[in-house]
């Protein structure tokens, strides 16, 4: 936990004006990093060469001992890791919501408030960065205004690595700002291989900038008990299509259960007889998969990026038989015919034969589910993390990296794709 220094008021004199100074070059370098449009570049230019923070001798011979000392990893939250990197990660301390954020959810306007915090949390982020060699963050908003204003320190900045990179596109000029925010970066962690050509492409980066690590499956923290209740489980909150579900099993003689927490996405659909719909727990939901006979994740496979990677390897360490509606997405965790099944995304007939298929031969479907645990065993969460920090490791060796195939890009020259 960091120490968090109490707030003292600066006496008259000198130390006012330098206080007063701080807290001006504080608000030019916020305003800088949110000016969007090359009109304002020449005066920021001229007042963004003000200090970030004054260096000190002391500061100075700190940043000198680095290369002769393990790294210094700057987070957001609690990360599964072995001792060793998490006596080196310091987390950054949890934020909690100021007056107008509480009138903005008084007024049921969270994600006002979620947006308000989240730039809080990166403004925070960049004052606290430059004592760690690296930084690691989500590719959620926090994370994106932490790499734009990384502008501001040239190529005196942490190493700076981010993953849960899920994307969807947007307007042209929020394609500019994701853009301007990923040129910034080091290293995109990306859940699918097929991503990072699709975010190349949609942001216009270097395809280097965005690594594939296999995900995780999340069960360690929960209790279930493994099962076949005799029912087809679909379920999720995210970038499902259900109607696509339901017109495959509306005439197959099974019992389905769909589990989610947004009844929304079901609005206007007809739903089947034969598909009985809950809202559940994380922990439910868990059980619920942990019950099932077969698990069916109908993903949209139209959308930028591949989902349901986590809810695919926690079937299949329960060893459930998947079926899968994203085959470019869900290429790198199941093997065809060996430890799932991958269906085209609106092929209807062909999903209905997948879970026919799967239900009408036990024993096909038992053999593919013991084949899918032990694929899926070793990708454990702290696995995934230590492969993300040493990951940031690597770049923070100089000049070319050769396990990544690629030049380490700093200072914002990442070059837009041929």
């Amino acid at each position: 936990m960091i120490a968090q220094r109490p707030m003292t008021f600066p006496r008259p004199g000198f130390q006012a004006v330098s206080w007063r100074r701080g807290r001006l070059r504080s608000w030019v370098l916020l305003l800088r990093a949110m000016t969007v449009g090359s009109f304002t570049l020449p005066l920021w230019s001229r007042l963004g060469n003000l200090p970030v923070r004054e260096k000190t001798e002391e500061t100075r011979k700190e940043v000198a001992d680095r290369a002769g000392r393990a790294p210094d990893f700057l987070t957001f939250a609690f990360h599964a890791l072995p001792a060793e990197l998490q006596s080196r990660t310091v987390i950054l301390p949890f934020r909690k919501d100021v007056w107008w954020e509480k009138v903005l959810r008084s007024f049921r306007l969270p994600g006002l408030a979620d947006r308000s915090q989240a730039l809080r949390r990166a403004w925070a982020l960049f004052r606290k960065a430059p004592g760690f060699d690296v930084v690691i963050t989500t590719g959620t908003l926090d994370g994106l205004t932490f790499a734009y204003l990384q502008k501001l320190r040239g190529s005196q900045r942490p190493v700076h690595v981010m993953y849960d990179c899920l994307w969807y596109g947007g307007s042209r000029l929020k394609r500019a700002w994701m853009r301007s925010c990923l040129r910034q970066v080091d290293r995109c962690v990306v859940w699918a291989s097929v991503e990072q050509a699709r975010y190349a492409s949609a942001y216009g980066v270097a395809p280097g900038k965005f690594v594939f690590i296999p995900h995780h499956h999340s069960l360690l923290r929960y209790h279930f008990e493994i099962g076949d209740a005799g029912y087809v489980f679909t379920g999720g909150n995210a970038d499902r299509d259900y109607q696509f579900f339901f017109e495959a099993v509306r005439d197959l003689s099974v019992s389905c259960l769909l589990a989610t927490n947004r009844p929304r996405l079901l609005a206007d659909l007809q739903v089947p007889a034969n598909v009985r719909l809950v809202s559940a727990t994380h922990s439910e939901f868990r059980q619920l998969m942990a019950r099932a006979r077969i698990v069916v994740m109908p993903m949209r496979a139209t959308l930028l990026h591949a989902g349901a990677q986590q809810s695919i390897l926690n079937a299949m360490y329960m060893g459930k038989p998947v079926v899968l509606t994203d085959p470019e997405g869900g290429a790198d965790y199941i093997q065809q015919g060996k430890t799932g099944l991958l269906v085209p995304y609106g092929d209807v007939p062909a999903l209905r034969e997948a879970i026919a298929r799967l239900w009408q031969e036990p024993g096909e479907a038992r053999a593919i589910g013991e084949r899918a645990r032990e694929a899926a065993a070793p990708l454990t969460t702290e696995r995934c993390n230590t492969e993300i920090w040493k990951l940031a490791m690597r770049l923070l060796t100089p000049g070319a990296d050769p396990e990544l195939g690629t030049p380490v890009i700093r200072n914002g020259d990442s070059q837009t794709p041929g």
